[in-house]
């Protein structure tokens, strides 16, 4: 792991914008997540988190992202009634240490909420096609999002991860996992998807436990 100051460069409509980065996480792509070491580590003294699920849920696996943060809410739902959470909205608060966010296929719809309430942390929980074997879970370097399939955003994950970047001092993970099945029309995860999701689920809420309990 490895942490320094960069300029990044983007080329768009052949003009070359540079933008400063206070920091930028480099890590090993396609790290396997079965042990989680590295977003354990990376989430270590986080004060304030957001957890984005995104994903298409008429299209089979590709729902996973989605389904675990719905997961997460209905946790927590009955552990704080007076937080007044609910599965059904799309942005959830715990105790203004955690951000819930089912961003569906629209993460860019949600930028401004994450200006706003400016987490230290962003985790992005999304399928994956990365040629791995269905259910494997992988920590995404922001630089090598262009190599891995993001299906069903309006906008590109990339887009949307450099927009945060340049606004929002935040260091951002993604999270990737492989689906088994993307097919229009279908409701719900694939068996392996739903054991691995839930799997993950219980991980994430691990984290997010140390947060709110600090």
């Amino acid at each position: 792991l490895r942490i320094f100051n960069i300029f990044i460069i983007f080329y768009e409509n052949s003009h070359i914008n540079f933008y400063y980065s206070s920091y930028f996480i480099i890590i090993k792509f396609g790290e396997n997540l079965d042990n989680l070491t590295t977003l354990k580590e990376r989430l270590k003294n986080c004060k304030k988190l957001a957890v984005l699920g995104v994903g298409n849920t008429i299209r089979g696996d590709d729902g996973l992202g989605v389904f675990i943060v719905r997961s997460i809410v209905r946790h927590y739902m009955d552990r704080y009634p007076r937080q007044n959470l609910n599965i059904n909205r799309e942005v959830n608060k715990i105790f203004d240490k955690v951000i819930l966010i089912n961003c569906g296929t629209v993460p860019e719809n949600f930028t401004d909420i994450l200006k706003e309430e400016r987490p230290d942390k962003i985790v992005i929980v999304d399928t994956a096609v990365m040629g791995e074997k269905p259910g494997t879970v992988k920590l995404i370097d922001v630089e090598d999002i262009y190599n891995v399939g993001f299906s069903t955003h309006a906008l590109p994950l990339n887009v949307i991860v450099k927009y945060l970047m340049r606004y929002i001092d935040s260091e951002i993970l993604i999270v990737g996992m492989e689906p088994e099945s993307l097919d229009f029309g279908v409701e719900g995860l694939s068996e392996e998807i739903y054991r691995r999701s839930m799997e993950f689920k219980e991980i994430l809420i691990d984290l997010i436990n140390s947060i709110l309990e600090e």
